[in-house]
Parts: structure tokens; sequence; C-alpha cells
């Protein structure tokens, strides 16, 4: 039987998490229409009082859910448009926040994390004796896991809406990713490096030149003495690894098949995420987010009796990662006993990662030369093809004068910040 109290609390956040979807509504709008971070986040705090317009406003309007379906088509306090799916994002976004309640404040221990889902661990303990721990760092780690789940909430709708990921969404959660580990100390999932001493004398070994590597201890001694900048280089390594395995596609893909392969914006995602979650569960990430796309379509697929044919060729990333890094964060405790070998060989996981760059781009080149031999084009043509009306559009359009009697406008950044190319356009000519 659970206790009152923890049953009471789960129900007060599901109503901050209602109010808390209604501004996060808001910011799925706003956050978009600035590349800056500044001027987008005062876009979202900006109220158009426009009550003299609509006199049919009733007080139960500001509500989530009940008011917000009241008002679907255009919101009488902002003026901005308002979605059918917005009172399900509230509803979904009061569920997400007593499931990250719970995986961090678990009924068995109220008041304790002893056996919570996301627990700091080095091998199969944690690392903290969590009955020793004061509330009120145990309630400064779950603010610390909901901002990111609130985050990560933002990112995956504006990346279904624009297939972009503005900096106004990443940017301000990345500071509390690297000021909450400073400061928290404990937040993150595993410390900074481990690794079995058997494994790494088995990698010297087999490489003599690793004699160097020491051997002694499962992690290194600093981290025992120094508990702030252990925290601090967690989150720098996930920045790093997070925002490195993506950039690293990005550009295996840019050479190997002439194209963008990833989004900027999912570099910057991943990077964020990497900030809060450490290295290894970042990588761990990565590697989850194909099989949560596939997943969703296989799911998409029976509920609407669809052909896979029919779906696009083309995919946000980003909603994938989100996912992804849910699934890592609550089912930590789950995963980790299966990984820990992984992370533990020593040296040998750095030559591990650099095979695995090689293997793809292997095999993205063997790829292109198997289409190129059975006569399959590398990419599909648009229908119609570049017709010369298209090409005399294209010249008319960029050779727009703006002292020639023609309307200035001002060009939206988000598309090219999007996709990795913002100060280069700048650079060629920077947008009106």
């Amino acid at each position: 039987m659970l206790p009152a109290s923890y049953l009471i609390t789960c129900g007060i956040l599901f109503i901050a998490g209602l109010f808390l979807g209604r501004f996060l509504n808001r910011c799925i709008h706003r956050l978009p229409d600035e590349f800056y971070v500044f001027p987008a986040w005062k876009k979202v705090f900006r109220q158009e009082k426009r009550l003299g317009q609509y006199p049919q406003t009733r007080w139960y309007h500001i509500l989530p859910v009940i008011g917000t379906s009241q008002i679907v088509g255009r919101s009488p306090y902002s003026g901005r448009r308002i979605r059918r799916r917005e009172p399900w994002l509230e509803l979904l976004n009061g569920f997400l926040v007593v499931l990250t309640f719970l995986c961090m404040i678990p009924p068995e221990q109220w008041g304790g994390a002893e056996h919570a889902t996301v627990v700091s661990s080095y091998w199969a303990k944690p690392i903290f004796d969590w009955k020793t721990l004061s509330p009120l760092f145990v309630w400064g780690r779950f603010l610390y896991f909901l901002f990111l789940v609130e985050t990560l909430f933002v990112a995956t709708f504006i990346d279904f809406d624009l297939w972009i990921i503005p900096d106004g969404s990443t940017f301000p959660a990345m500071i509390v990713g690297f000021l909450g580990q400073f400061l928290g100390v404990g937040f993150f999932l595993v410390p900074i490096w481990l690794q079995d001493p058997s494994m790494v004398e088995f990698s010297q070994q087999l490489f003599p030149m690793l004699s160097w590597w020491p051997v002694t201890g499962i992690m290194p001694q600093w981290v025992h003495y120094n508990h702030h900048w252990h925290a601090l280089a967690v989150s720098t390594a996930g920045f790093i690894v997070g925002g490195g395995i993506v950039w690293s596609v990005r550009i295996i893909g840019h050479f190997v098949l002439k194209r963008e392969a990833m989004g900027f914006g999912d570099v910057i995602l991943m990077a964020m995420i990497g900030s809060f979650i450490g290295w290894q569960p970042v990588v761990v990430v990565f590697f989850l987010a194909p099989v949560m796309a596939l997943c969703v379509i296989a799911v998409v697929t029976i509920l609407r009796t669809l052909s896979l044919a029919n779906f696009p060729k083309e995919l946000p990333y980003g909603p994938y990662l989100s996912l992804a890094t849910l699934v890592v964060i609550f089912g930590w405790n789950t995963l980790w006993p299966g990984l820990i070998r992984i992370f533990a060989v020593g040296p040998l996981l750095i030559a591990f990662a650099a095979m695995m760059l090689v293997f793809l781009v292997v095999t993205l080149w063997l790829l292109q030369i198997l289409k190129r031999l059975i006569g399959i084009p590398e990419w599909e043509e648009e229908e119609g093809g570049w017709r010369s009306a298209d090409q005399l559009h294209y010249h008319m359009g960029s050779k727009i004068d703006p002292q020639n009697d023609q309307w200035s406008h001002k060009n939206w950044s988000g598309l090219s910040t999007s996709r990795g190319k913002f100060h280069e356009q700048n650079w060629r000519g920077p947008c009106r």
C-alpha cells in the first residue's frame, strides 16, 4: 500500500505538470521564431493582451487541458494559434513529470532514493549511500533530470513540426547541465572512467605501447578527492562525446554520401544530453535511437495499416534521440548491468570506437558502389526534375536588388541553422 503522502505528492506534481505543459506549448510555438537565445525566450514570456477582441473569454480558459481545449484555434490572451494537439501534450507532460518522480524517488524509499531507477553507479553498486543523503540533494536530483525531460519535450515537437532544433531550446539547458553537475556533485550516472584491471593487463599484452596505462583501481584516484571537479569533468566529457559522435556521422555522411546526413541541431541536442548524463550513457542513447525510430515506425504502420513505402525517406532524428534518452535515464538500473563489461575494457574501448568509425565509412562507401553497379540512382530526383523555368525563377530570385523598387524582407534563419550553414550564409551575405 502506497503512503498517502506519496500519492498526494504525485497528484500535486501531475497538476503542476499540466500547467507546465501549457507553458511548454508556448515554447514550442515561439522558440523557433528567433535564432539567438535571448530574443527567443523574450518572445516566449511576452504576452499580447487582446481580451477586448474576445468578449467571450471565461476564467477557466487559463486552465490547462480543459481551458486549452475550449480555445483551440486562437488564444484570447496571446493571439497565437492553439493546435488541437496542445491539450493532449499538456496531459502527456503531466504524466512525464510523475514518471520522473517515480523513477527518482520511488515509493519503496519515500524520502530517499535507494531503489531509484536512476542511480549513480560505478560497477553494480551505488556510489553514494542514499540513506545518508539530505532531502535537498534527492529533490535537487529530481528537478535536475526533470529539466532535461522538459527540454527534450520541447525539442521533440519543434523538430516534428519544422525539422529544426533551435538553440533557444538547447543552450539554456546545456548551462543547467554543467552547473547542476558542478553544484550537485552526484547527479551523474557513471563516473568519468571505469576499467577492469584484468582487461587493462590484457590490452597491454596485446599492445605493448600501452604499458604506460595505469592498472590500479577501477576509477582514477583523483575522483575520490575532487568531487566537484569530477562532476564537472563528467559533464564536459558527455558534452564532447555526445556532440562529437553526431558531428562525426555528419562529416562522414557528407564525405561519402555527398549530402547532409544529420542536422547541426542534432549535434547540439546530443551535446546537451551528454552534459546531463555523461559520456557512457550518451553513447547508449546514440545506438538506441535508431531502434526507437524503427519501433515507432513499426507501431504506426500496424495501427494505421500503412505500408512502409508510404513513409518519407527522411525523418527528423531529434525525437528519437529524445525518446532514447528517456529510455536510458528511466531504465538505467536495468540497462547498466548488461553494459558494464563493454565500458570497462579500458584503453581497448578507444580502439573499438576508432574501428567503428572506419567500419561506418567503409560500409557507406560499399553501399554507394553497390547502388551504382546495379543501376539504382544514389538519390531520387524530385518529380518533374529541374526545368528551365525553375532555373530562370531561381536566377531571378537570387538577383533581387533592394534599391530597385523591391520589397525588402527578413529571411528566416532557422532552416540554415538546423543544417549548420548559418555562419556560411552570413559569410556569403548576411540575411536582411
